[in-house]
């Protein structure tokens, strides 16, 4: 149940967040209250002096106490500035870590059901506009209430008639704020969400720059990017109308303030109720007093979009855990069972009914028209995706019954898309820190990436581009290839991985697998007949269904749907 669904439902505000830092803001807010202690200090030392120059007192002392509060606001507003700065930082980066903990724990159907666009968001322009409110409004509210506090004692101190007559004005200036605020919050929650749309938006576009370049589809793609910008412009400019309201309200009943200031307060002066001193002190302490209201004023916009990206975090740690890590930590023998699978998106099916029996050592091909379900089915094979009913299972035990850690040693996976880091070729290939280098000399063997390799300047340390623009399609699979190969796996599933290599180098890599890993299970989705004809099973998947499953020559004289795919790429092949 969502909170939509339940209204009763509350998110933890703000300042549950800072309870972990609770002497580090302690500290903040004193020395806050220090500095503006003597801020509160200086109209009444300004109204000492006035009154005592026209009395004819000796000016030293007023002269010395003034040197002190003034140094006094420059040495403890200094050390407060570098406080918040140290606070702000450190709880930016401990939610940044907190966050990424909890996305890296999360299933890859978690992270990709929240979108990794918004997890962008929530990771940069949400944790900064919470490090702004730690940075800038926390020390900035105490400090106004101590200061509307402060002020507002001493005013009605100096002259109590004309402190409550000015003071009757504050609650004029709250109300403003609370009503902007109220509409405000609304609208930063959609600000951040058209954020989230426009960084998905530009993603794409970056990450598929080349196509849009060759289909020249610019158009339509900056139609999308115009939308999405337009979007947030216009959250942007709703905001803005909001708190271009509420200035013009605090200036007016400000200077109405000072209006009523210098009618009542000069005639108290001719009445001789009021010194001239304490009158600019009076001025003094209503500038003090209607600056913090302003303040909070803008504080509002800096807490208002905090709270909306907190909400927004808060939505991620709550997210459900995945299911607990299992225990079995034994090596695999390589056989694999799949029972009566099925695989739900939304109310669309991927999988039907799949069972398969797959014998260890074995190897296996898996065929099919586009949105069989054939990589939904590898996912599930590697733990990415839960099916929705049925059990996937290794060595007869349930996969969720694997320590995962342990089952990913075993467990090779090459993707279809090839998945690059800016880093040295060896840390692309040996990616996890335990592969050792006979291992890894092997993979790249088995790869056919040896000669790729030797003519690089700085051989297997040349740094790969960002997501590897510099490598063709071909080599970026076998580096894929060479990566699952160098856990050296007991189970090596590859999903169409050969798409973009050629047949004389796709047959001596599949030979050099067989030759140096003769144990391993190899399930295999491709397109390519002619390159598993040889397997020891092939599966026709339609549709999410398996329609027919056996060895090559058994299949050219049982199932149509093989006959097909096979003499459809037999006439590709002789044209």
């Amino acid at each position: 149940m969502n909170e939509e669904e339940n209204p009763k439902i509350k998110k933890p505000g703000l300042l549950s967040l800072l309870k972990p830092y609770r002497t580090l803001i302690l500290l903040l807010i004193i020395l806050a209250l220090i500095a503006n202690a003597f801020t509160l200090w200086l109209p009444l030392l300004l109204a000492q002096g006035i009154d005592g120059y026209y009395n004819g007192e000796n000016l030293r002392q007023i002269y010395t106490r003034f040197a002190w509060a003034s140094a006094g606001i420059f040495l403890f507003t200094y050390l407060q500035n570098i406080a918040q700065t140290y606070a702000s930082e450190i709880v930016a980066r401990d939610l940044r870590n907190r966050l990424s903990d909890k996305i890296s724990n999360q299933s890859f159907a978690s992270v990709q059901s929240i979108t990794p666009a918004k997890l962008l968001t929530n990771l940069t322009a949400d944790i900064d506009a919470i490090k702004n409110f730690v940075a800038f409004a926390v020390a900035q509210i105490v400090i106004s209430l101590f200061l509307i506090v402060g002020g507002s004692y001493l005013l009605i101190s100096i002259d109590w008639r004309l402190g409550l007559t000015v003071l009757s004005i504050l609650p004029l200036i709250g109300l403003a704020f609370a009503l902007i605020f109220g509409k405000v919050k609304t609208l930063f929650t959609k600000a951040r969400e058209a954020i989230d749309w426009l960084n998905k938006v530009i993603n794409e576009s970056i990450i598929g720059a080349a196509l849009i370049r060759v289909v020249n589809s610019h158009e339509s793609e900056h139609n999308k990017f115009d939308d999405a910008n337009t979007d947030a412009k216009n959250v942007g400019i709703s905001i803005l109308k909001l708190f271009a309201a509420l200035i013009p309200i605090i200036t007016f009943l400000a200077q109405f303030a000072t209006l009523i200031i210098l009618v009542l307060g000069g005639r108290f002066i001719i009445q001789g109720s009021l010194t001239l001193g304490e009158f600019a002190s009076f001025n003094s302490y209503v500038a003090i007093l209607i600056f913090p209201v302003l303040i909070l004023g803008f504080i509002s916009n800096i807490i208002a979009q905090a709270q909306a990206s907190y909400e927004r975090i808060v939505d991620v740690f709550t997210a459900p855990e995945p299911a607990g890590d299992g225990t079995i930590t034994t090596p695999l023998n390589g056989s694999i069972q799949i029972e009566n699978v099925d695989l739900l998106f939304g109310e669309k099916a991927a999988l039907k009914n799949v069972s398969l029996k797959i014998s260890p050592g074995t190897r296996v091909a898996i065929i099919g028209p586009t949105a069989a379900g054939k990589s939904q089915l590898l996912n599930l094979l590697v733990g990415l995706l839960p099916p929705t009913a049925g059990h996937i299972r290794y060595d007869h035990h349930d996969l969720s019954e694997y320590k995962k850690e342990e089952l990913y040693k075993q467990v090779g996976l090459v993707f279809q898309d090839s998945i690059m880091f800016n880093v040295t070729l060896r840390e692309n290939i040996a990616f996890n820190t335990e592969v050792r280098e006979e291992d890894l000399q092997k993979a790249i063997r088995t790869a056919e990436l040896s000669s790729y390799i030797a003519r690089l300047p700085q051989g297997i340390n040349t740094i790969v581009s960002e997501r590897g623009q510099s490598l063709s399609g071909g080599q970026k699979q076998r580096i894929m290839l060479a990566r699952a190969l160098a856990i050296n796996p007991k189970i090596l599933l590859l999903d169409d991985f050969t798409a973009r290599v050629d047949n004389h180098t796709e047959q001596k890599i599949l030979k050099n697998i067989a030759e140096n890993y003769p144990d391993l299970t190899l399930v295999s989705v491709t397109q390519k007949l002619a390159a598993v004809e040889s397997y020891d099973q092939i599966i026709v998947l339609t549709e999410g269904e398996v329609i027919a499953s056996g060895k090559h020559q058994e299949l050219i004289t049982t199932s149509p749907e093989y006959i097909q795919i096979f003499n459809s790429q037999q006439s590709t092949e002789t044209l």
